[in-house]
């Protein structure tokens, strides 16, 4: 039975990581998202404090620990220092080491978890593409086989941190859609490590976003990059089998990500409202004020509780495609539901900078478009769960 009550450890592993995170407060991650610059300080940070070692197998010198500390730790970051801060642990301990540790092979593996757990890469998720969106089958990417390796050529968009990348997993299609034996066949996942590439040359370009800006979104352009056999992530032509184990590990961080965003805002906004006097009394005497803010809170307990159960199902090789689409569902709009009555409850202060009420806000909205519409959510869901005809 999953019990909702954190272990004394687990706990612990709050309280350790969010005396982290609070050391890089609203003035450091709002000057990272005005200028838009990588936060190289609180990621070193991470690295030194064995962060990165979550999820790494204890026979490699990690913790061993699953999906659920993982949520918890992400869940706390972002309560405790925004969306931006929680999305690095995202992008090392669930893009980079869970996928490794549980796809690639042989000595590339160990040496890459290794120098993950000590901070030396940054990962980046080489999946979204101009003419495909996320109609996945249709990526227009391809890797051609090449003497022991592949040539990988196209483009991909809105990838995060791919201009800090060291490593990058690439989804490509290595058998034409038309020649596949199945509809699903093949799309093959490449480990690309960025700063040892044999031949080729990848070019990237920042976008001019709106959500965690610190982080940066990419258009990312493959010229005849080389990638030998070896760095096959799964199977060749059988890329789309281990997608879903990617996926559902990313909709459980961006659910514990947009919870721990809105029990941010949540607070800040109650704080105010406890503080903020206007016709003589709290505004948060204020039903018109209250109610919201209530309905807000109980809309993130009820996300966080499927979260739990997602990452429980996750650790326990249960199917967790359902619960992890619910919760990103509920997660992000929950989160969006809280910084927008942030904002209402703030007034025009809300509006200002230095609240850091507008960036949160514009952090929580992304999870409700990407890196899965809501809709395409709201598509799965009603196949899985209702039975209804497919709808795309």
């Amino acid at each position: 039975m999953l019990n909702y009550e954190e272990t004394e450890d687990q706990k612990l592993l709050r309280e350790t990581i969010g005396a982290l995170a609070i050391q890089f407060g609203d003035e450091y991650w709002r000057n990272k998202d005005t200028s838009g610059e990588f936060p190289r300080e609180y990621f070193e940070a991470l690295a030194r404090d064995g962060w990165f070692n979550l999820n790494v197998p204890q026979e490699l010198g990690g913790t061993g620990l699953g999906m659920v500390e993982t949520a918890i730790v992400i869940n706390e970051v972002a309560k405790k220092a925004g969306m931006a801060a929680s999305d690095i642990l995202m992008a090392i301990c669930v893009f980079a080491i869970q996928t490794i540790k549980s796809f690639a092979k042989g000595p590339l593996r160990d040496r890459l978890l290794q120098e993950l757990a000590q901070g030396k890469h940054i990962m980046s998720f080489c999946l979204t593409e101009p003419g495909a969106g996320v109609n996945t089958l249709d990526i227009a990417t391809t890797a051609t086989k090449d003497g022991d390796g592949f040539i990988i050529n196209g483009a991909k968009i809105w990838i995060t941190l791919a201009h800090e990348a060291t490593i990058m997993n690439v989804v490509a299609r290595t058998t034409p859609k038309h020649e596949a034996r199945k509809r699903t066949d093949g799309l093959t996942i490449f480990l690309v490590e960025t700063n040892n590439l044999r031949q080729g040359k990848i070019r990237k370009k920042r976008i001019d976003d709106l959500s965690m800006r610190s982080l940066g979104s990419n258009e990312v352009f493959f010229d005849n990059v080389y990638v030998p056999s070896e760095n096959i992530i799964g199977e060749h032509d059988k890329g789309w089998d281990i997608l879903p184990a990617l996926l559902n590990a990313e909709r459980i961080s961006t659910a514990s990500m947009s919870v721990g965003l809105g029990q941010l805002v949540l607070e800040k906004a109650c704080d105010y409202a406890k503080s903020r006097q206007v016709f003589s009394r709290p505004i948060g005497s204020n039903q018109a004020i209250q109610f919201p803010l209530a309905k807000a809170k109980t809309d993130l307990e009820g996300a966080w509780a499927v979260t739990q159960r997602a990452s429980w199902e996750f650790d326990n090789g249960l199917d967790c495609a359902v619960a992890a689409n619910v919760a990103a569902y509920m997660g992000a709009r929950a989160a969006f539901f809280a910084s927008d009555r942030a904002i209402q409850t703030y007034g025009g202060l809300g509006f200002a900078k230095n609240s850091d009420i507008e960036r949160h806000w514009r952090d929580s909205r992304l999870f409700r478009t990407g890196p899965v519409p809501e809709e395409m959510a709201l598509n799965f869901l009603a196949q899985r769960m209702l039975g209804l005809p497919r709808s795309y």
